[in-house]
């Protein structure tokens, strides 16, 4: 029973990474904390761990009991949210379009498609979001910009070293100039954009480190991310 439990815990670590930092960073630049927080952040946690239980529900649609775990993980989410933000929550609402586009998005195109992976870390992005709004009371768009155009680069970088394709080193290039441009039209200072300079590096030279190495780049490049955002949001 124990190892079953196991078994549905999210072993991305990337994931929880950006999740903690996106969310310390709606905290910091909302210069406030309330201690519902607190199960706002254990209902965001509960969302991105039901992954493990939806993708092995797509994978396995006999009853082995994932569909209804991810079923509850979900509900679960959606009962503390409700309690968190009242009848403030009706102003969430249109934010509904992200998880249903990454739900949709890995039932169609698979779980690791481009698209599907730079929607689920746009829905993990909106923790920052969420963690601002529970403060301030509103919903703070240029900070979802800043912090989505931010960690979605990641996955084309991670791409890029991965399959070594000139396609995937233009296109990681090519995003960082987006994110700039986007940072540009929010008027967010580009300077918060400094991490991103490894992305370039990396689609030029495809610098070989090990995975785990990678990972512990990226983890301090959102620690450089968030004190910049700390600094000059």
């Amino acid at each position: 029973m124990r190892g079953e439990a196991r078994g549905y815990f999210l072993k991305e670590y990337g994931s929880w990474s950006v999740l903690i930092v996106s969310y310390i960073t709606g905290l910091s630049v909302s210069r406030g904390f309330t201690w519902l927080e607190l199960p706002l952040l254990l209902a965001l946690a509960l969302l991105i761990n039901s992954k493990q239980a939806f993708t092995k529900w797509l994978r396995n649609r006999e009853a082995d009991g994932s569909g209804l775990i991810f079923i509850g993980q979900t509900a679960i989410a959606a009962v503390i949210l409700v309690a968190v933000f009242g009848s403030d929550v009706s102003l969430l609402l249109p934010l509904l379009v992200f998880p249903a586009a990454y739900l949709l998005m890995s039932r169609l195109a698979g779980e690791h498609a481009l698209l599907t992976e730079v929607l689920g870390f746009t829905l993990i992005s909106l923790a920052a979001v969420l963690a601002k709004f529970l403060i301030t009371g509103g919903v703070d768009v240029r900070l979802f910009v800043a912090v989505v155009f931010y960690f979605t680069a990641g996955v084309f970088k991670i791409r890029a070293l991965l399959r070594k394709r000139i396609s995937d080193r233009i296109l990681t290039a090519l995003y960082v100039l987006v994110a700039f441009i986007m940072y540009q039209g929010f008027h967010i200072p580009r300077i918060i954009l400094l991490p991103l300079a490894d992305n370039l590096v990396a689609a030029a030279f495809l610098y070989k480190v090990s995975l785990r190495t990678t990972g512990w780049i990226e983890v301090g490049k959102s620690v450089l991310f968030l004190a910049l955002m700390i600094a000059f949001y």
